[in-house]
């Protein structure tokens, strides 16, 4: 068994902390092969409103985002704790926003609050509870459960961006991908 702070085990953490904030690009961005690269292929996610494999909550996300223009995942507070030389479980903390331009039924009765037809945003406080495992020298999700621990739900009062700034975007037109691709990434 390795030190938890060994420099082999300093890199595994380096390593799952990475992986996390490609999920967090990954969601942000709607990049689904990105998201199906964080998880085993036999991995499952439990996320209150989708719990079963990869493939199927690629699917969940694409419609559940479907009309949510804005979005960030912000982590905090990691925990790594090895279970084994290839295991680890990971308690992250994760606070969410989502941006919904015009609220339907369907997001009220799912978020428990708002007004149907009226600009909302969510502000969500969660913690992601992980297994990882290392499988052919590489780390990644083999189960995740999403812990809700708080959410705030605001009427929205949509602003401009004063021109001239880079606008993020939900898909692969977002400039960090330009950027990526110019440097040979």
């Amino acid at each position: 068994m390795l030190q938890d702070y060994s420099i082999e085990r300093l890199a595994d953490r380096q390593q799952i902390q990475d992986v996390l904030y490609r999920w967090c690009r990954a969601i942000d961005r709607l990049d689904y092969d990105a998201i199906r690269n964080i998880f085993h292929p036999d991995a499952i996610d439990s996320h209150g409103h989708y719990e079963g494999n990869i493939d199927g909550f690629i699917e969940w996300v694409r419609g559940r985002h479907a009309t949510i223009p804005f979005c960030l995942h912000s982590l905090s507070n990691m925990l790594i704790e090895f279970a084994s030389l290839d295991t680890a479980i990971v308690e992250t903390n994760v606070m969410t926003v989502q941006h919904y331009p015009k609220v339907g039924d369907e997001v009220v009765k799912l978020l428990g609050a708002g007004r149907p037809g009226a600009p909302m945003d969510m502000i969500a406080f969660a913690r992601y509870a992980d297994r990882f495992e290392r499988r052919k020298g590489e780390w990644r999700i083999q189960r995740r459960t999403v812990i809700y621990d708080a959410q705030m739900i605001l009427e929205s009062c949509p602003s401009r961006m004063s021109s001239g700034v880079t606008l993020g975007r939900r898909d692969k037109d977002d400039f960090i991908y330009k950027l990526r691709m110019e440097s040979g990434l």
